[in-house]
């Protein structure tokens, strides 16, 4: 005796008929909120143009009332920061404070990522190093800036030295949380599998720290522009700082609003050309969720 299933009990028992269009098949339950990567991208740079835009045109509404001595528009002030970048001191000054952030900053990352993972890792680490850590993060960055001037004089090391110390406790608490978020079921599957003790920490332990890391570096990059500008302002005779208090002693807003705009977009690029790409590659196993 032969039985027979018509098309629709095989619908509705979920069987695949041999040959069919693969497009037939009904994606799986997060399938269909993966957006595709490229629309995202352009989607992305879209948005951030268009609220960048947004600032502008409310800069340029709320500079109308108000003189130039206290909020210059954004015409004028985007054509002294075009001026100033036809004047070669100008990248000096630009580049003597990238440098000091960068360096100060990779300093940070080093030494919070192993403050990080000490107090992650060990209970007695965790005990023995959370309380420096709270303190040293609530202590003002200029603090860290006198002290820096007053023990190592005048100079680059000075500044180096004031924005490593000051951005240490942020990255060591993003890492110290990114230990501790850690999923222990996979590294215990892991070893279920009899993955090797480099598989597991290649594998599943270092990807689920990246993103702590990743937010760690972008906080400390703004951190670190901060504590230089400080720096350079209260006590150094170059970089950006230095120059805001130079035009700061003028009663020039126009000139500070400009060397002010032309390090963010510094920023910005660091971002959007270094971080947002490292984090894309280093984050690629993630799946692209549409909103």
């Amino acid at each position: 005796m032969s039985t027979v299933h018509s098309g629709q009990d095989e619908q509705s028992a979920g069987l695949a008929t041999p040959g069919a269009d693969a497009t037939s098949v009904a994606p799986g339950a997060g399938d269909a909120y993966v957006a595709p990567t490229i629309n995202r991208s352009w989607r992305g740079v879209w948005l951030r143009t268009i609220s960048l835009a947004s600032l502008v045109v409310v800069w340029f509404i709320a500079a109308l009332f108000f003189d130039d001595s206290v909020l210059p528009g954004p015409v004028r002030v985007f054509g002294a920061m075009v001026e100033n970048l036809g004047d070669s001191e100008t990248y000096f000054h630009l580049w003597t404070t990238v440098y000091r952030v960068v360096v100060g900053m990779l300093i940070a990352v080093v030494l919070g990522l192993v403050i990080g993972l000490a107090m992650g890792l060990s209970k007695f680490g965790e005990q023995f190093l959370d309380s420096w850590i709270l303190v040293a993060f609530t202590v003002p960055s200029v603090v860290y800036g006198i002290l820096s001037i007053l023990w190592f004089g005048l100079n680059d090391f000075a500044a180096i030295i004031a924005i490593g110390i000051t951005a240490v406790p942020a990255v060591s608490i993003n890492m110290w949380q990114g230990v501790k978020a850690i999923d222990l079921s996979l590294v215990r599957m892991g070893q279920a599998f009899h993955f090797s003790r480099a598989s597991i920490l290649r594998k599943l332990v270092v990807p689920q720290v990246i993103p702590y890391l990743l937010a760690a570096l972008r906080y400390a990059l703004g951190l670190s522009w901060k504590i230089a500008t400080v720096v350079e302002l209260i006590g150094l005779s170059s970089g950006v700082g230095f120059q805001l208090n130079y035009w700061y002693g003028l009663f020039n807003m126009t000139q500070v609003l400009a060397w002010t705009a032309l390090f963010t977009i510094v920023l910005l690029l660091i971002e959007f050309l270094i971080l947002k790409p490292t984090e894309h590659w280093l984050t690629r196993w993630r799946p692209t969720m549409q909103n």
